[in-house]
């Protein structure tokens, strides 16, 4: 479900009845750099330890590495800016990925050259003789876009994992949005735009891609830009750095501020309602109809009390385990910030108050390392945000593998200040492997432990190299009156202890153990059937189940997940063969569909992606070669992930 929250002098009494909790972490936001005579309205970072601060006036500047401000700019472009109040000025920017190589880096900016006020999107590249000077002869202008009214500009700028450029654009502003722009898809205003900017040139500054859900629409006058419609005023989005969902911060009217999510990987073309809805509220009674909108996945009500939500990131930084995975939030008018979790089908979640600042939060921002930083209105300094515990332990994550070829796998751990590495295989220190990074090519369990200052660490999830612990086929999961009931068959060719039985409800965060099953291994291949009943499950929610299938030399590997819904059948996602050569087999079952299906290797990197309409898809494989998981998400959000895939 959806949590809701009424601000008002009665929050802290009403915490715990409608969603939102008190305050459980120790917070500390302490100044980091003073940006003389500035008004800071935006913070990112180009990929090294540098970051570049944006002047609502009209300039950028550049944070060293060492936390001091350089004196020159890094771009002057101040006699271009309409910056006269309301919500006008210099909104935002963002750096291509490709930075090093490209040199490019987009900025959002009002202006008014003349009697109209206009939004425009422009690319720059920086100098190749000085990295810390942009070239200000390499300007090539994306779009001039007339705005009705000096409010709701949106001005956030974002790249996807898909590479692509996220700009999100108010719905011009006013009350009610009069013109009607959020639900017009033939005008840039109330949307989010994804276009192509690889091939960018002066006669034609970016593409829209063919995957925009819109390309092929064939509607006269249609926005191709268009990824997404019904916004209102987006301030401030992101991307979770780790998983590549989308979260969006949404201004709303007179009684709800909400936060849009879109899982990764999934289509575009999603209405979030404005100005049909504010929230999951109809805005309008008497022409509301809800059919076809994404409602958010969080909101919270203004109760007669003025409220403008400030979007933020999900916390990904090494230096605390307590914050990662929390979207990190704030309101601008009540002064307070949040921390956001996600329940785990992405439907809804619980918010935890933070901190209340004693000023406005206009925006937050991001290092290379994932450490955040927040910047207040009308304060020219640039602000840390941290776990201020003095019990906080880090954060050990396997961020992504590489395979080398040979069986060798280059193993990358996250990356923070002050912290200390120790790689393990089989639970057992590996001599000189104190770096992030480490090289494996022995057969066993990898796992990084990770240790902060103050001596306290933390263990990432293992990472198997070589044969799984055991083949694992047709697991599925059955409601029998009121139990559940786990079926799967196993090829027992290793030596192997046994099966742990894993569950968790919609509204947990972590799985739980329910039982064990010991390993029956006949010393053939011949597959073993095994079965386990769920004597209790969780009464009217859904539940989730996984395998833990362990190996006696220490490793382990996990299944897949199985999902009961009160009152249904089994719901899984499954596929066979496994070694695959040219095809697999995909099965999904209880499932909405359409549904994307997408392939990754074991770097990360999506390989294939395509929709399924139908319960049983053959895929081609051909030209796949190594190993792969599999993610599916159903057309209600619903997500799947696979166990490895081999392919031969």
């Amino acid at each position: 479900m959806k949590y809701k929250f009424y601000h008002s002098i009665f929050s802290f009494i009403l915490l715990f009845f409608i969603g939102k909790q008190a305050q459980s972490q120790t917070i500390s936001i302490t100044p980091y750099v003073s940006v003389t005579g500035a008004s800071p309205i935006d913070l990112k970072n180009c990929g090294d330890d540098r970051m570049f601060v944006v002047d609502r006036a009209g300039y950028i500047r550049v944070i060293n590495a060492n936390g001091t401000l350089r004196a020159t700019p890094f771009l002057d472009i101040h006699t271009k800016i309409s910056s006269t109040g309301c919500e006008e000025g210099f909104l935002g920017m963002s750096f291509s990925p490709n930075y090093k190589t490209d040199r490019k880096f987009y900025v959002y900016y009002s202006t008014k050259p003349g009697a109209q006020l206009y939004t425009t999107a422009e690319e720059y590249k920086v100098s190749v003789a000085d990295t810390n000077i942009a070239d200000p002869s390499s300007e090539i202008q994306l779009f001039l876009q007339a705005q009705p009214f000096c409010n709701h500009k949106g001005g956030n700028m974002m790249f996807g994992p898909d590479g692509y450029l996220y700009i999100n654009l108010g719905d011009g502003g006013s009350g009610g949005d009069p013109n009607g722009n959020g639900q017009n898809k033939t005008t840039l205003l109330g949307k989010i735009l994804r276009v192509d900017i690889s091939n960018s040139s002066a006669l034609n500054p970016y593409t829209s891609p063919v995957s925009n859900p819109f390309y092929n629409d064939g509607t006269p006058l249609i926005k191709k830009e268009i990824w997404a419609y019904g916004v209102r005023n987006p301030w401030r989005c992101s991307f979770d750095r780790i998983t590549g969902d989308m979260w969006v911060g949404d201004v709303g009217q007179d009684k709800v501020e909400e936060i849009d999510f879109q899982v990764a990987n999934a289509v575009g073309g999603r209405n979030y309602g404005w100005n049909i809805t504010e929230g999951d509220s109809c805005y309008n009674a008497a022409t509301c109809n809800k059919s076809g909108i994404t409602m958010p996945v969080y909101e919270y009500f203004h109760n007669g009390v003025s409220s403008s939500i400030t979007g933020g990131y999900v916390y990904r930084s090494a230096q605390s385990k307590s914050l990662w995975g929390k979207y990190i939030f704030g309101d601008y008018v009540n002064r307070w910030i949040d921390a956001f979790t996600l329940n785990g089908m992405g439907t809804g979640g619980v918010a935890t108050l933070l901190i209340t600042p004693s000023e406005n939060v206009i925006s937050f921002g991001e290092d290379r390392y994932g450490d955040q930083y927040i910047l207040f209105n009308n304060d020219n300094t640039v602000y840390k945000f941290e776990d201020g515990s003095s019990t906080r332990q880090p954060k050990a994550f396997i961020v992504s593998t590489t395979d080398e070829g040979g069986g060798i796998y280059l193993l990358h751990g996250l990356q923070g200040r002050n912290l200390t590495y120790q790689w393990l295989r089989n639970s057992v220190p590996i001599p000189g492997a104190t770096s992030p990074d480490y090289t494996a090519s022995a057969s066993g369990t990898y796992t990084l432990q990770v240790t902060n200052s103050l001596g306290f660490s933390d263990i990432s999830d293992p990472f198997v190299l070589g044969a799984l612990p055991v083949t694992l086929h047709n697991f599925l999961a059955h409601r029998i009156d009121n139990k559940v009931q786990l079926q799967w068959l196993s090829g027992d060719k290793q030596n192997i202890t046994g099966y742990t039985i894993l569950r968790r409800s919609n509204d947990e965060n972590n799985f739980s153990v329910i039982g064990f099953v010991s390993a029956r291994s006949n010393g053939s291949n011949i597959e073993t059937q095994y079965n386990f009943t769920d004597s209790f499950p969780v009464a009217g929610k859904k539940s989730f189940y996984r395998l833990k299938l362990q190996n006696r030399d220490g490793s382990f590997s996990f299944s897949d997940i199985r999902i009961i819904s009160p009152g249904n059948g089994n719901i899984y996602f499954s596929f066979y063969p496994n070694p695959a050569k040219d095809h697999v087999v995909i099965n999904v079952n209880n499932v909405q569909l359409p549904g994307q299906l997408s392939v990754y290797d074991n770097s990360g990197r999506l390989v294939k992606h395509l929709q399924l309409t139908q319960q049983t898809t053959t895929v081609s494989l051909k030209g796949f070669n190594g190993m792969y998981n599999i993610q599916f998400i159903g057309a209600d959000g619903e997500k799947f992930s696979s166990e490895k895939l081999v392919v031969e």
